[in-house]
C-alpha cells in the first residue's frame, strides 16, 4: 500500500478561532468603555465589567457553539453578517442579564451599543479573511459521483452545484460501477457515493478510497442511518454493535414535554399583542376566517387539527384538492405572503404544542393524504411518527421548503436517532437564523435540469458508456 498523506480535521484551527472570537467579545466591551469615558474610565464603571468577564466568556463559548459560527462560511456578505449578528445579539442580551444579577448597574447601555458594533466589526472582518483563506484552499477539489442510476447521479450533482457554499468541481458521474470507476478515482480528490448503490460496491469503493487517501462522502440510506448512535458491546470476545430503538425514553419525553409547555406558554404570552393585531388585519382584509385548521399526522399516526393564520383565499382547495403550495401561488393573499416569509403564520401552532398535539421540535406534520403516499414511496418515512410532530426540526434548518420528502425524511430520522434536549435547543436557536438567511417559506419551484445548471456555469457534460464527464465549455 502506498504511503498516505496525514490529514488534519481542523480541530486546532477551530479552537484558535473560538479563542479569537471570545477575546473579541471581551475586547469589544473594553474598547467601548474606553470610548465612552474618553479613554479614562473610573474603576467604579469598570469593576462590574471585570466581575462579568468569566460569565461573558462562558456565555460566548456556549452561544458560538450553538450557532456553529466557527464552521459557518457563506459566499454572501449579507449571510455572513447575519451569521455574526444573531449570536452577538444573544451574547449582549445575556451580558446585560449577567450585569443585572451581579448588580452591575454602572455597566452603561451605551457600552452595549458601542461594544456590539466593535465586536461585530472585529468578528465579521476576521471571518471574511478566514473565509477568503478557506476559499483559496477549497478551490480545485475535483469530484467523482458514484451512483446507481443516471437520475440519482444527476440529482447529487445538482445538489452540489446549487449549494452556494460548496466549491467542489464535478468531473465524473459514474452510473455503472466497474474498473473504469476506480481508474477515475485515482484522478480526483473526493468521491460522493449514492445511497442506491449496492452494499458490496459501496464497501469496495470505500476501501479503495481509504487506501488512496480520497475524501469519501456517503449519502445515507435507512441502513446507514440505523448505525448512527450505536452502542459498542461484546458477546464473550465477539465485538457487536447494539442498535438503539427509534423513539424517546420516558425521561426524554418528560423533559421534552416540560420544555414544550414552558416555552409555548411564554411564547403565547409574549406574542399575544402581535397575534391580536394580525387576527384583526386578516379579518378586515376579506372577512374570512382568521385561523386555518388542517388535519395533520403526529405521533403514532394520530390525526389532529393544526392551527395557522390563514394565508390563502377562503376555500382555496375546493377546486384543486390537496396540493403543495407552488412558487407565486395565486391562492396566497398579499398579507399571506408576508406572514409566510416571516413565518408568523406558524405562531398559532404554539397552541398545538401547549395542547400536546405537537412539540416545538420534531418532524413537520404531513397531511394524511401525503403521509399515506410517502409511506408507500419512501423507505423509512413511516418511522417519523415515532415522535411528536414539531413546529421546526432538523430538516427545516438544514433543508428548505423545496427539499424533496425523501431527503427531509432522512433528516427527521437522524434527529430521532440523535435526540437530546441540547439538540432541541440548538435547532430552536438556529431556526431564527434559518428564517433570516433562507427563502425557506417559498413554495415549490421549477427544478432545473443538470445540463441547464452546467450551462449557467459555462460547463458541459457528455456521456461515455455509463460515465458522464463534465468539462469547461
Amino acid at each position: 500500500m502506498e504511503k498516505r498523506e496525514i490529514k488534519s480535521d481542523g480541530f486546532i484551527y477551530k479552537i484558535l478561532e473560538e479563542i479569537l472570537y471570545v477575546s473579541y467579545v471581551v475586547l469589544g466591551y473594553y474598547l467601548a468603555f474606553m470610548l465612552r469615558y474618553n479613554m479614562n474610565p473610573d474603576i467604579f464603571n469598570l469593576q462590574p465589567f471585570y466581575d462579568s468577564i468569566p460569565f461573558i466568556i462562558i456565555a460566548s463559548i456556549i452561544i458560538f457553539y450553538i450557532y456553529d459560527i466557527l464552521s459557518d462560511f457563506k459566499k454572501s456578505i449579507f449571510e455572513n453578517a447575519v451569521t455574526v449578528f444573531i449570536p452577538l445579539l444573544l451574547i449582549n442580551i445575556t451580558t446585560a442579564a449577567i450585569a443585572f444579577f451581579i448588580r452591575g448597574f454602572s455597566f452603561p447601555r451605551t457600552v452595549f451599543m458601542i461594544g456590539s458594533v466593535v465586536q461585530f466589526l472585529l468578528i465579521f472582518t476576521t471571518k471574511h479573511i478566514i473565509f477568503k483563506y478557506f476559499v483559496s484552499k477549497r478551490m480545485g477539489k475535483d469530484v467523482l459521483i458514484a451512483a446507481a442510476s443516471m437520475d440519482e447521479g444527476e440529482n447529487i450533482a445538482k445538489k452540489i452545484l446549487l449549494d452556494k457554499n460548496n466549491y467542489d468541481k464535478i468531473r465524473y458521474i459514474c452510473h455503472d460501477i466497474d474498473k473504469r470507476t476506480y481508474d477515475l478515482i485515482d484522478t480526483i480528490d473526493k468521491v460522493y457515493i449514492g445511497d442506491g448503490i449496492a452494499d458490496t460496491d459501496k464497501l469496495d469503493i470505500i476501501k479503495y478510497c481509504s487506501e488512496k487517501g480520497k475524501d469519501i462522502y456517503l449519502i445515507p440510506g435507512l441502513y446507514e442511518i440505523s448505525l448512527v448512535d450505536f452502542k459498542v458491546s461484546q458477546v464473550d470476545d465477539l465485538l457487536v454493535f447494539k442498535l438503539e430503538d427509534l423513539g424517546l425514553s420516558y425521561e426524554q419525553r418528560f423533559f421534552k414535554r416540560t420544555m414544550d409547555i414552558v416555552i409555548s406558554s411564554l411564547g403565547l404570552i409574549v406574542t399575544s399583542p402581535l397575534l391580536l393585531i394580525i387576527s384583526i388585519i386578516i379579518k378586515l382584509y376579506d372577512g374570512g376566517r382568521v385561523l386555518y385548521k388542517q388535519e395533520r399526522v403526529t405521533e403514532n399516526n394520530k390525526i389532529f387539527n393544526l392551527y395557522k393564520f390563514r394565508t390563502m383565499v377562503e376555500n382555496a382547495e375546493i377546486q384543486t384538492g390537496p396540493v403543495l403550495a407552488a412558487d407565486n401561488d395565486t391562492r396566497i393573499t398579499p398579507l399571506g405572503r408576508f406572514l409566510r416569509a416571516s413565518r408568523i403564520d406558524e405562531l398559532p401552532q404554539l397552541l398545538n404544542v401547549l395542547k400536546g398535539d405537537m412539540s416545538l421540535v420534531g418532524p413537520r406534520p404531513e397531511r394524511p393524504y401525503f403521509a399515506d403516499r410517502f409511506n408507500e414511496e419512501i423507505d423509512g418515512f413511516k418511522y417519523r411518527i415515532y415522535v411528536k410532530a414539531g413546529i421546526t426540526g432538523l430538516a427545516q434548518i438544514l433543508g428548505n421548503y423545496s427539499t424533496d420528502p425523501k431527503t427531509k425524511a432522512k433528516y427527521d430520522l437522524m434527529y430521532i436517532k440523535n435526540y437530546s434536549l441540547l439538540l432541541d435547543i440548538i435547532i430552536i436557536f438556529n431556526t431564527i437564523k434559518t428564517i433570516l438567511l433562507k427563502d425557506s417559506s417559498k413554495g415549490l419551484v421549477k427544478e432545473k435540469e443538470l445540463k441547464e445548471l452546467l450551462s449557467e456555469l459555462n460547463l458541459k457534460a457528455y456521456e461515455e458508456m455509463g460515465i458522464t464527464k463534465v468539462d469547461n465549455i
